[in-house]
């Protein structure tokens, strides 16, 4: 009653609005180019007025922003053309697969996309070229880095010095302890991260070559030059940046398709929309600062994301909250934590999950609690299964003429201490322990995907793969977009209004002073606990 006694006195305003909005319009009716640079970073944090002026940096937009952007443009009828630029772009390797397919979309959708560069690594490689027409400036420049993996061994040398690092894994794929204990990977760990690195390369040559095969050796170039990107086939033209953006195009205005978005939607009496929370969570797990309960960037910590969910459960007007993670794992007991407040949540809103660059063991554990799992083609998961590692340095300190004496000693105080070798009992425990932690992530696993528990140690074990439908270990491929399409499905194809629970900026976590340091401490303690980690994690950023 009191929102449609709003509506009827508000409206002559919201008419006369729209009468603003269309003559705004009228003026732009003869063109058809619309042109926009991509931010070379996605705004990941609401920051106040003060510090965005502290730092000085340009106006971003977040990830969200710029995917509703390019699905307005594709959905415009009256833009025929965009101009895309890109500047040096850090972005990871499932936002520029995302934004890439959503350039074809348009592309699709019968419009020309053009794009320039002028240097970049594969991710931009990716977006030239889903384009209608590549432009290059003479100078330009790309350096390739395909999938591939380094990993440094230190067990050698760790012994050489004394340090003896005994690990307790759930599985022969659990890798994540190998780098401190052996010289080399174990056959299994080797053959289990191949097959990764070799399927997402499968996945990145098919798309820079668009099927061709017989351009995948260009792509093994460290370095291509506009000049053979252009004998290659793979660009359209070799043009000056003045040239490619030329005065005589009939250009849109930068908020064209938000405002003729704005007109197409407008009803005297709107339908009342149902609200949608996306909640960024990316980074370890652990339980953070109990006394400082604020969410950082690049971390999940419990005492911090709990209360969040809680305030998200208790709040009426939301209706769906979609988990977007990325995370290697972290803590075992803080992740079976956030996976409970995950199902207290589901009790009263759908929840669903996108997982992004890397979802892997903790990082899996949380997310498998969720209604429905949308991830990207290029996300690296799995590793579902438990490690722990225990350093003794007892011949360290020896070479150092340093001593320490157990005094009042007890079963199993070994195992928090740095000098003394573990006992058999203590072995035995902590090897209980890992056993135990699995199992609760596999029946976590089986009740969260619907799995026989009896086949989740064909998909567990430590394993890292690409996801896929068919083993369950998601319910779909896709973008973020795609996961709120999936939302708004289940929400019986209501109106929704998107809204993102980004994390405050807090300059505490930028200046040592304020605290970095001591964070960075805690961290390091950290790594006795019993952990859910990934044995690998690939960040694809594009750096000059």
């Amino acid at each position: 009653m009191f929102r449609i006694l709003f509506l009827v006195i508000f409206l002559p305003f919201r008419l006369l609005y729209q009468i603003y909005l269309r003559l705004s319009l009228a003026f732009q009716s003869r063109r058809e180019v619309y042109e926009i640079e991509f931010p070379a970073v996605f705004e990941d944090s609401y920051k106040s007025y003060f510090v965005k002026k502290l730092q000085g940096k340009e106006e971003t937009v977040t990830r969200l922003e710029l995917l509703i952007l390019l699905k307005l443009i594709q959905k415009n009828g009256k833009i025929k053309t965009l101009d895309i630029s890109l500047p040096p772009l850090e972005w990871t390797l499932s936002e520029f697969y995302e934004v890439r397919n959503q350039i074809l979309a348009i592309k699709e959708s019968g419009k020309k996309v053009r794009i320039f560069a002028k240097e970049g690594g594969v991710g931009s490689l990716l977006l030239l070229t889903a384009a209608t027409e590549k432009y290059l400036a003479p100078e330009s420049e790309f350096m390739v880095l395909l999938p591939s993996a380094e990993p440094m061994f230190f067990g050698k040398f760790l012994k050489t010095w004394g340090i003896e690092v005994q690990a307790f894994a759930s599985g022969p794929y659990k890798s994540f302890a190998e780098s401190f204990t052996r010289g080399e990977f174990s056959k299994e760990a080797k053959k289990n991260l191949e097959t990764l690195i070799l399927d997402l390369r499968k996945v990145l040559i098919s798309a820079l070559t668009n099927g061709q095969k017989t351009l995948e050796s260009l792509f093994y170039k460290p370095m291509l030059s506009a000049d053979e990107l252009l004998s290659a086939g793979v660009i359209t033209g070799i043009k000056s940046e003045n040239e490619f953006f030329s005065e005589d195009r009939k250009l849109f205005s930068g908020n064209y398709p938000s405002l003729h978005h704005s007109i197409k939607e407008f009803r005297i009496f709107p339908k009342r929309k149902v609200e949608v929370v996306i909640l960024p969570l990316e980074g370890g797990i652990t339980g953070g600062d109990y006394l400082h309960k604020n969410r950082e960037n690049g971390k999940i910590e419990a005492f911090s994301l709990i209360p969040n969910l809680k305030a998200l459960a208790e709040d009426k007007k939301i209706k769906a909250v979609i988990l977007e993670i990325s995370s290697p794992g972290g803590s075992a007991f803080y992740s079976e934590q956030i996976h409970q407040e995950i199902m207290e949540l589901k009790k009263t809103k759908i929840v669903t999950a996108y997982f992004k660059d890397t979802v892997a063991s903790g990082g899996y554990y949380i997310g498998s609690a969720a209604d429905h799992i949308t991830a990207s083609p290029v996300c690296i998961t799995g590793s579902i299964g438990a490690v722990s590692i225990r350093a003794n340095l007892q011949k360290l300190y020896k070479k150092f003429q340093l001593n320490k004496e157990a005094v009042g000693f007890y079963p199993f105080r070994d195992i928090h201490s740095e000098f003394q070798p573990l006992s058999k009992q203590s072995v035995q425990y902590l090897e209980s322990q890992i056993k135990k932690i699995e199992g609760l992530f596999y029946r976590r696993v089986s009740e969260g995907r619907k799995i026989p528990l009896e086949d989740v140690p064909k998909i567990g074990m430590g394993r890292v793969y690409l996801p896929t439908v068919e083993n369950k270990i998601v319910d779909s491929l896709g973008g973020l977009l795609d996961a709120v399409l999936e939302v708004k499905k289940r929400l019986g194809g209501k109106p929704i209004i998107l809204t993102e629970e980004l994390p405050t900026y807090n300059l505490k976590n930028k200046i040592p002073l304020l605290g970095g340091l001591l964070t960075e401490l805690k961290l390091l303690e950290s790594l006795n606990e019993v952990s859910l980690l990934s044995p690998v994690r690939l960040v694809w950023k594009n750096r000059k």
